[in-house]
């Protein structure tokens, strides 16, 4: 055998060897603590909310061979707190207490994320996930009053479900006053069940043209409250589409023309419309659909590079007040094709 092979097959390996064994008895390793967690998932299942908060506790233990130091629990939410122990020695447990306040979880069966965070190298971080649903005192279905759209000067009303779950003396349950005049209501028992009551909402007739919202409020005999939300928007019998009509830039001299469509909810005819002489508006052939009218507004455009900013006012037999069609354009001086 070679001196080269000898070197490089055996001595050189030898060495190698023995400067690791030298360093590793200079070096020992430093044994570090970790958190271990009996269980990284916590289920609270549904909360009364009338009970107050709820504590559950979950144990960690230190499986290493150092004291573990807790450097910061993030609660990864609002309604839950976490406290714990600031360090666990070696092979020792404590206890991590949670404390979930029902009143303000979000509706509806909800999760988090916690996070514990530690001075371990193995275990930095230790996630805990929090489950927990909030059981309200009482609940409005559905909770908006939505009308919707709805035409001017004709009545509406809507009947609500309202469950009182927490232990109340039912009979004490009364609906404040409205400050609306035109918003009147009613309670009446379920005859389904002893903790339910029918509420009805009345929305008497509206002449403006606009969108209507209003709060109305349920007091409890424990001092709480209950609001439902009350909203409409008032449509005129006859309804524009476009509203708007552009014409862009178009070249002097030229005819352009734009459509719109009215749409209304029973049969309707076209008294009478208001043009400006730029204009000309025309009702098309019968769109095949019923009670709908298609309008086509011709621009007779001038040679003057006047922008155009008009209205077009239409009367109807559906109602007495005018349709109004804004109507824009600008000139581009030059000469058609």
């Amino acid at each position: 055998m070679s001196k080269r092979t000898i070197l490089t097959y055996i001595i050189i390996p030898a060495l190698l060897i023995a400067g690791l064994i030298i360093f590793l008895r200079n070096n020992p390793q430093e044994p570090t603590p970790e958190l271990l967690l009996e269980r990284q998932h916590i289920n609270f299942g549904t909360l009364p909310e009338w009970d107050g908060p709820v504590t559950r506790a979950v144990i960690a233990r230190n499986v290493g061979k150092n004291v573990l130091r807790i450097q910061n629990v993030h609660t990864g939410c609002s309604y839950a707190k976490i406290t714990g122990p600031e360090q666990i020695r070696p092979n020792e447990a404590a206890a991590f207490h949670i404390v979930v306040n029902p009143e303000i979880l979000p509706t509806g069966k909800t999760s988090a994320t916690a996070t514990i965070f530690t001075d371990s190298l193995k275990t930095p971080s230790v996630p805990l996930t929090i489950v927990a649903a909030a059981k309200r005192f009482a609940t409005l279905n559905p909770d908006v009053c939505d009308f919707g759209n709805i035409r001017p000067e004709t009545a509406h009303q809507k009947t609500l479900k309202l469950a009182v779950n927490a232990p109340l003396n039912t009979s004490d349950v009364r609906l404040l006053p409205s400050n609306h005049p035109r918003l009147t209501w009613e309670m009446t028992p379920d005859p389904d069940t002893d903790t339910s009551f029918l509420v009805t909402v009345q929305l008497v007739p509206r002449k403006d043209r606009s969108t209507f919202s209003s709060l109305l409020t349920v007091a409890f005999p424990n001092e709480r409250t209950l609001t439902l939300p009350v909203t409409a928007k008032v449509m005129a019998p006859v309804t524009a589409h476009p509203q708007t009509l552009s014409y862009g830039v178009a070249v002097a001299g030229t005819q352009p023309s734009l459509e719109f469509t009215l749409s209304a909810e029973s049969p309707f005819e076209v008294l009478k419309v208001e043009t400006p002489t730029v204009l000309e508006v025309s009702i098309m052939s019968d769109t095949g659909k019923q009670h709908q009218k298609r309008l086509k507004v011709v621009w007779h455009v001038p040679d003057a590079p006047e922008p155009l900013r008009e209205e077009i006012q239409i009367l109807t037999t559906a109602d007495p007040l005018p349709i109004r069609i804004l109507v824009y354009g600008f000139i581009q001086l030059g000469t058609a094709n």
